[in-house]
């Protein structure tokens, strides 16, 4: 396996008896051989028959102590170290001994991809799929190529699946039990909390946020995006509207100046002062795909995320940039507003999942089947959100530009931050409450520039929770109508 020279939080993890399997940096961890790139950042602590190590980079949230301090003082049990987890923040796995036993966890939204495989006792664990079915000789399986082809550009597998019937996906909310060669579920809610408001949330979560933020500023020269949106001005009011904070926004070919995602963040920069810039597309080169497709395989729906990729880093590969998906999707419950949860079934899922097949709907229902198993409290639709619309298609996402050694990282990716959020209802955050009530705390000024007003076919589809399932489920049908042409 070939981890890349250039990419950034890359790994893999293999039975001892594999010591040849990967290039990379080599580290000896009890029964196991761990493989990083030479860019991946990681730390490792080891006492007698217990070790803890992070590959990439995280902070504790709750304590002026450094992550590795933190799930040390915690490194009980694995109940333990998940409760200490729950206060990192970041972008990272775990693995973790104690004892005898072996587990590999990720971070809040499994924004750096864990995709495992067992051949009997052996074990093999990467951030690259496609470098492991290479290595292991596996072919495509026919079904799960068939669900991949049944869905949309963006070909997101649902639950945990992979086109490679041997290799899985460890989601957010999992961790991998090596020794029983498994993934487990843990819960995060085992009782209804009680509701509380979007200032109250934000009160809450606001050290968390600033504490990542400062933690990710101090590490690298950060860049921060800007659209017309809500999400990126809520992460521009917590990095701080600073003269050396570089602001951009991407100018598509497509965009002219009077587009809102061109000709709003123009106005909030002239309204604030701040240091930005409109980058435009590069073009793809040869030998850009032919790199992309030697650790990612050939696939063409990788192509526009990694022309956009390859541009952000173009013109700020020298800068950890942070984007504002997390806040998107679980701060306004961008794929299901409010919608009663007794509409949590496979069908709705399958159409935001943007997938046409019986096969994908079954793996759904297996999905809601475990979380229903182990009685998770937390609502269904955020965990949708958490689990496949960002522990897969963002992961997907992070993967290229992890690849590209670009840091691409999150200021919200704790579960300190995502799950305390959850308990602001979803009528609520569907109007953004969040995003105004942190941007309201911290830089009122940004809210004088109005957000992209919003068409009147999509103020009616979001009128309620009913009329926004309706046109879930018409749009759905119309793209597999028009799929099947």
């Amino acid at each position: 396996m070939d981890l890349g020279d250039n990419s950034v939080f890359s790994f893999c993890i293999c039975t001892d008896n594999q010591n040849d399997i990967c290039s990379g940096l080599r580290l000896e961890m009890g029964s196991y051989s761990v493989f990083v790139s030479p860019n991946t950042e990681y730390d490792f602590r080891e006492k007698d028959d217990t070790f803890v190590l992070i590959i990439g980079v995280a902070t504790c949230m709750c304590e002026d102590v450094d992550a590795m301090e933190w799930l040390w003082k915690n490194r009980q049990s694995i109940e333990s170290v998940i409760n200490a987890e729950y206060y990192l923040g970041g972008k990272y796995i775990l693995f973790v001994r104690i004892k005898d036993q072996y587990f590999i966890m990720g971070d809040a939204t499994g924004s750096l991809p864990i995709f495992y495989s067992f051949n009997g006792k052996e074990l093999l664990c990467s951030s690259l799929s496609f470098q492991m079915a290479e290595h292991l000789h596996l072919n495509p399986d026919e079904m799960l190529v068939n669900i991949r082809q049944s869905g949309d550009a963006s070909a997101t597998m649902p639950y945990d699946y992979t086109i490679w019937k041997e290799i899985k996906r460890l989601l957010p909310n999992h961790y991998l039990d090596c020794n029983q060669r498994k993934p487990i579920r843990f819960v995060n809610n085992t009782s209804c909390k009680k509701s509380i408001s979007p200032e109250e949330a934000v009160e809450v979560t606001m050290p968390y946020m600033k504490r990542l933020a400062q933690y990710y500023q101090e590490k690298y020269s950060v860049a921060c995006a800007l659209t017309s949106g809500r999400d990126s001005r809520a992460v521009l009011a917590i990095l701080g509207c600073e003269k050396d904070l570089p602001v951009y926004t991407m100018k598509h070919a497509e965009f002219t100046n009077s587009t809102p995602d061109v000709s709003i963040p123009l106005k909030i920069a002239d309204k604030v002062c701040l240091n930005y810039s409109q980058i435009t597309d590069v073009s793809l080169t040869e030998k850009d795909v032919s790199y992309a497709n030697t650790y990612l395989g050939k696939d063409n729906y990788k192509m526009r995320t990694l022309m956009l990729a390859y541009t952000v880093n173009h013109h700020y590969g020298n800068n950890a940039v942070i984007n504002g998906d997390i806040i998107g999707q679980v701060g306004k419950c961008s794929l299901h507003r409010d919608i009663p949860e007794r509409f949590a079934i496979p069908s709705y899922f399958l159409c935001k999942l943007h997938n046409y097949s019986k096969e994908a709907k079954f793996a759904l229902g297996e999905w809601l089947e475990e979380i229903k198993d182990v009685g998770e409290h937390v609502n269904k639709f955020d965990l949708f959100s958490i689990e496949n619309r960002l522990g897969v298609w963002a992961a997907n996402e992070n993967e290229i530009y992890n690849l590209l050694g670009q840091y691409y990282l999150n200021i919200f990716n704790s579960r300190s931050i995502i799950y305390e959020w959850t308990r602001v209802s979803r009528k609520e955050r569907k109007n953004s409450s969040i995003h105004l009530a942190i941007i309201r705390a911290l830089n009122p000024i940004l809210l004088e520039i109005p957000f992209e007003a919003s068409g009147l076919l999509e103020k009616i589809s979001k009128y309620n929770g009913y009329t926004y399932l309706c046109a879930s489920y018409l749009k759905h049908y119309i793209e597999k109508i028009k799929s099947r042409l």
